[in-house]
């Protein structure tokens, strides 16, 4: 059984440590060299970072528990207000990140943390969702696509000395 809600500043610590783990667990195979790796993990997953970006009106948090092993699963951040190059409406939200600790894929879990991303993206009135996904992730261009999603560009991301290719996607709300 799940629980999924709104995440708070007092949450800082275990979004910084599930961002860390998940985002290991998801990429870590696509770096040649670790120390990319590590060096983008340590900043963009370190608490303060985090905190940062909990206290910003604009960005949304959301934290998925399993009661049954009484522990934090995931996670996901929506950013409001939120343009892109890929799309002309700018009445447009992104979303940033859902990640699921390894072994709580193909649950289900993803699409209610999703759920939750839409609803509060259409209360809102945007008319846009946007994201960007490693385009060698196949299973998640397919989850987004089945949720939607059509692509719409591309584009690159550079950590360290590696660059990644990605597939910018929306779903019209």
């Amino acid at each position: 059984m799940i629980e999924i809600r709104r995440a708070t500043i007092d949450d800082t610590e275990q979004i910084s440590l599930l961002g860390r783990e998940t985002f290991i667990e998801s990429y870590g195979g696509f770096f040649k060299e670790k120390t990319n790796l590590d060096s983008y993990v340590n900043v963009s997953f370190s608490t303060e970072k985090i905190k940062n970006s909990l206290a910003k009106q604009e960005n949304v948090y959301w934290l998925v528990y399993d009661k049954i092993g009484a522990k934090a699963i995931g996670y996901a951040k929506l950013k409001l207000d939120s343009p892109s190059e890929f799309i002309k409406d700018q009445n447009t939200c992104k979303l940033h990140r859902i990640y699921l600790l390894k072994g709580y894929e193909g649950q289900g879990i993803g699409s209610k943390l999703h759920e939750c991303i839409i609803q509060t993206v259409t209360e809102k009135k945007y008319t846009n969702l946007w994201l960007s996904n490693l385009k060698i992730k196949k299973e998640a261009v397919m989850f987004y696509k089945g949720k939607g999603y059509d692509m719409v560009g591309e584009h690159n991301f550079t950590i360290g000395e590696e660059t990644f290719e990605f597939w910018a996607m929306r779903k019209k709300l």
